[in-house]
C-alpha cells in the first residue's frame, strides 16, 4: 500500500481534462455545472457499457437489462438514447442508434414500441409510443442544427436514405397523420389510440412543440394547438394545485380508473408515479427555454408542494386523491428479470436519483438558489462517482441500490435532471441561432470549497501516471490508461466502481476507504480518510 503525502497545489498544474458533453454557452439557471457535466460524461459511458454494447440483437439500441423480458428494447429508449447521445456530443453513437431503430422498429409512420431480446417485434409490440416519436424528432432537429453550425458532420441514413432534417419532417407529419396528435391538438399516447378518452400527460412536451413549430416546413401553425391543448389538460388535472398529474387521465381531468392502460397504470392511475413525474422535466424545459408562464405556474405549485413536504429529501412518488400522501409503504414491484422473485423487487415509494432528478427540474426552472443547491446536493448522495446513478450498497432498507434499481429508466431520468441542473440540456437551435454569453450558476458544497488539495505522488506512481485531486467532497482519480477503479470500505464492501481513464467519486461519507486501480500496467492502492 502506498501512503501519499498531501500538498496544496493548483488544479490547473495537476491535470488537464476536457469534458466531452455538448457545451453551448447559455444563460440558463444552473448549479454545480462542472460537477454534473463530469457525471454526465461518465454515466453516458456507463449506459454504453451496460445498455448498448452487450447486445447483438438490435446492436446499437438502448436495451433494458432488467425488465419482464431482460435485454429487450423499447422506442422510448431510442428517444432517450438519442437525446443523451446528442447532449453527450457523441455523433457516432447517435447515428448507430438512429440507424438500428430505423432498420428494426420503423414501420413507415412510426417506430414500433417494443422489440424482444432476439430482435423480433412481438404481436403486442406493434404500435407507436408518442413520447418516443416526439423525442426522436427533437433529437434529429437538434442534430441537423449541429450539422449546419459545423459542430457535427453531415449524415444521411443508409437505410432510410434521409438526412436528419428529412426524417424529422416526416416524423412531424406522421404524428398528425397517424393520429398520435388529434386535429384539436390533443396528444394521444399512441397512433389512433386514446386522446379523446384518455391521455398520458407525462408525454406532453410543449417545449418540443415550439421547436417543431419553428422547424416544420409543411404546417407550422398546428403545433400551437398542441401547446395550448397540453396546458389546458394539465390545468384540469386533479393534482394541479400540487403540481402533479396522474399517470393516466381523461382530457377533462377525470380518472381513467383502469389498471389495464399502458405500462405504468399502478394505483388505478391515480398516483403521481413513473409516467406522470416526467411532466416536471418536460414543463421545466418550456419554462427555461421559452419563459412559458403556464409552465411556471404549474411548477411553482409543484415546488411549493415538495418544499412543504421537506424539500429535496422528500422527492418521491405521491398519491393525488389523498392530498399528496406518499404511496403505501408496503407496496412492492416485483417484475425485474422476467419473473416475480425475492431478489430484485423494490418498493413503489422511491426516494432515489430518479425522483430527485425529476423534482430538481422544478427547482431549476422556478426555484431560488437555495432550492437548486438543495436538490443538487441531494442528487449527489445517489451518485458515487462511477458510471451510473445509484448506490452500490444501500443500508437504509429502502433498496435504492444497483441490484434493485432498473438501470434503465432511472438512469435516464436522473441524467435529464442532472443535465438541466448543469446547463447542458439547452435549446440547441436557439443557442446556435442566438448565441448567449455563458452565465455562472450556483455552487453548493459539491463545488464551493477552499483551494483543492492535490496528491503529490512518489516517483514510481508518477511513472504510472496516476493522480488524485480532492475538491470538497469530490475525489477525482486519473490514469493515463483505462483501468478498473474500485472503492472499498474497511469492511471490504465495494461502495463504488467504474472503468476508464477518470473516476469521479462523491466521497461525502465519513470513514476510511481504499481505492484501487488495476489494468493496463497500472496497479495503484490509496487510503482515503474522510473526517
Amino acid at each position: 500500500m502506498k501512503i501519499f503525502k498531501l500538498s496544496a497545489l493548483c488544479v490547473a498544474a495537476a491535470f488537464s481534462y476536457s469534458l466531452a458533453v455538448l457545451d453551448l454557452p447559455n444563460d440558463q439557471p444552473k448549479v454545480d455545472e462542472s460537477y454534473w457535466k463530469a457525471a454526465l460524461d461518465s454515466t453516458w459511458q456507463g449506459l454504453i457499457r451496460r445498455n448498448i454494447d452487450p447486445y447483438s440483437a438490435g446492436a446499437g439500441l438502448i436495451h433494458r437489462p432488467k425488465s419482464e423480458k431482460p435485454g429487450d428494447a423499447v422506442s422510448e429508449g431510442v428517444g432517450y438514447g438519442m437525446l443523451v447521445a446528442l447532449y453527450a456530443n457523441d455523433q457516432e453513437r447517435f447515428n448507430k442508434m438512429w440507424e438500428k431503430a430505423s432498420e428494426t422498429m420503423w414501420q413507415g409512420s412510426y417506430h414500433d414500441w417494443h422489440m424482444y431480446p432476439d430482435g423480433n417485434i412481438p404481436e403486442g409490440g406493434h404500435g407507436a409510443a408518442t413520447d418516443a416519436e416526439e423525442d426522436i424528432a427533437l433529437a434529429l432537429i437538434f442534430a441537423d442544427k449541429l450539422v449546419s453550425a459545423g459542430k457535427w458532420t453531415a449524415y444521411t441514413s443508409p437505410f432510410l436514405q434521409k438526412t436528419y432534417a428529412e426524417q424529422a419532417q416526416k416524423l412531424l407529419d406522421k404524428m398528425w397523420e397517424s393520429k398520435q396528435i388529434r386535429s384539436e391538438g390533443v396528444v394521444a399516447p399512441g397512433a389512433d389510440w386514446g386522446g379523446y378518452d384518455f391521455v398520458n400527460p407525462g408525454y406532453f412536451s410543449p417545449a418540443w412543440y415550439k421547436v417543431f413549430e419553428k422547424f416544420d416546413k409543411n404546417d407550422a401553425s398546428r403545433w400551437t394547438k398542441a401547446v395550448d391543448k397540453s396546458y389546458e389538460i394539465i390545468s384540469k388535472s386533479p393534482g394541479y394545485s400540487m403540481g402533479m398529474v396522474p399517470d393516466w387521465m381523461t382530457p377533462e381531468g377525470g380518472w381513467v380508473g383502469s389498471s389495464g392502460l399502458g405500462y405504468n397504470a399502478y394505483f388505478e392511475s391515480r398516483a403521481f408515479y413513473k409516467d406522470a413525474i416526467r411532466i416536471l422535466w418536460r414543463c421545466a424545459l418550456d419554462a427555461v427555454w421559452f419563459g412559458e408562464d403556464r409552465a411556471k405556474t404549474f411548477l411553482k405549485n409543484a415546488l411549493k408542494f415538495i418544499n412543504d413536504k421537506g424539500g429535496a429529501p422528500a422527492a418521491n412518488f405521491y398519491q393525488i386523491e389523498r392530498a399528496g400522501e406518499l404511496l403505501p409503504a408496503e407496496d412492492k414491484w416485483m417484475e425485474f428479470n422476467g419473473e416475480k422473485d425475492t431478489t430484485t423487487w423494490r418498493y413503489r415509494r422511491e426516494h432515489s436519483h430518479l425522483t430527485i432528478g425529476m423534482w430538481a427540474t422544478a427547482a431549476v426552472a422556478v426555484g431560488q438558489s437555495e432550492d437548486r443547491i438543495a436538490f443538487s446536493e441531494e442528487l449527489a448522495k445517489f451518485y458515487e462517482g462511477g458510471d451510473y446513478f445509484g448506490l452500490a450498497n444501500d443500508t437504509s432498507g429502502a433498496l435504492e441500490d444497483t441490484l434493485h434499481n432498473e438501470m434503465y429508466f432511472d438512469q435516464f431520468l436522473a441524467w435529464f435532471g442532472a443535465s438541466l441542473m448543469s446547463g447542458t440540456f439547452v435549446n440547441v437551435v436557439d443557442a446556435i441561432d442566438n448565441p448567449k454569453t455563458a452565465t455562472p450558476g450556483d455552487s453548493s458544497s459539491l463545488t464551493k470549497k477552499k483551494e483543492p488539495i492535490v496528491v503529490s505522488i512518489p516517483k514510481v506512481a508518477a511513472r504510472e501516471g496516476v493522480r488524485m485531486v480532492r475538491l470538497g467532497s469530490t475525489v477525482q482519480f486519473m490514469s493515463p490508461k483505462p483501468v478498473a477503479w474500485t472503492v472499498y470500505d474497511m469492511n471490504g464492501n465495494k461502495v463504488a466502481d467504474a472503468f476508464g481513464q477518470e473516476f469521479l467519486w462523491n466521497g461525502a461519507f465519513k470513514g476510511v476507504y481504499m481505492v484501487t486501480a488495476r489494468g493496463n500496467g497500472i496497479r495503484y492502492t490509496r487510503k482515503l480518510i474522510n473526517r
